[in-house]
């Protein structure tokens, strides 16, 4: 699995957040509560595994501009 890159706010480390069904949708900083929500699920296939989704989600929050 892609490593998250820390929150690019306060520089503290982030983690994925869930839905109150289990499914990841978001990354939230534990430190300022930074949050990137996803609306994925709604549009990911029915059979796509979560480990696909949650790759594809650390790679949209570790794009920084250079």
């Amino acid at each position: 699995m892609t490593e998250l890159k820390n929150c690019p706010f306060c520089g503290n480390w982030v983690s994925f957040s869930f839905n109150i069904d289990l499914e990841p949708d978001g990354i939230r900083c534990a430190e300022c509560k930074t949050e990137l929500r996803f609306q994925r699920i709604r549009v990911m296939k029915k059979d796509q595994p979560f480990g696909e989704v949650m790759e594809q989600m650390a790679e949209v929050w570790n794009r920084r501009a250079e």
